[in-house]
């Protein structure tokens, strides 16, 4: 019986000096708020006048429109594929001035659509290039499971831009009925 109680005693006073050992240090909650108030660093204001604005147009269109083409040239020439998008994109965007809102709009949405439709057909393009040489069937899988998801996304832009290009047309109808109305 001596033993038992000599024991318990033993694991009680080594509990309450596990328990007095803990209550001495702050705890980990403690420590990360004082750290956090310590190196908080004071919030700035930033008002308008620390952001630096854009001039506003002053008839510099023509400075603007002779930067824009030399940029078409340089992205026309790193792709020649793309040339002949980038000119009618220009095309496009020297029209937008004279454009409705709405037309601009749909215009660069069409565009957009395009853009996006030719970088999943590249996609495809890509995936057959690589079923053509594989010999892998694990891989060959994961190519064709990969191509029909980028054909599906081609024939998904392809009705995004008709039907653009039916809004569009519709709009610059309302335009020009809107524009010849007024004359």
């Amino acid at each position: 019986m001596k033993h038992f109680i000599l024991t318990a005693m033993c694991c009680l006073l080594l509990a309450g000096g596990a328990c007095f050992a803990q209550t001495a240090q702050p705890s980990l909650a403690d420590l990360a708020a004082r750290g956090r108030h310590s190196t908080r660093k004071a919030s700035k204001i930033i008002t308008n006048d620390d952001i630096a604005t854009a001039t506003p147009h002053t008839g510099n269109e023509q400075a603007a429109a002779k930067v824009a083409p030399a940029a078409g040239f340089s992205a026309a020439t790193s792709s020649p594929g793309k040339s002949a998008e980038k000119t009618e994109s220009a095309k496009n965007n020297s029209s937008t001035s004279k454009d409705s809102p709405a037309v601009a709009a749909l215009k660069k949405q069409l565009d957009s659509y395009k853009e996006q439709q030719d970088g999943w057909k590249h996609s495809v393009k890509k995936y057959e290039d690589l079923l053509a040489t594989e010999t892998s069937d694990f891989r060959r899988q994961m190519y064709q499971d990969a191509l029909e998801g980028d054909k599906h996304n081609v024939a998904l832009f392809q009705e995004k831009i008709d039907q653009t290009q039916a809004d569009l047309a519709k709009a610059q109808k309302e335009a020009s009925s809107g524009h010849g109305g007024s004359n």
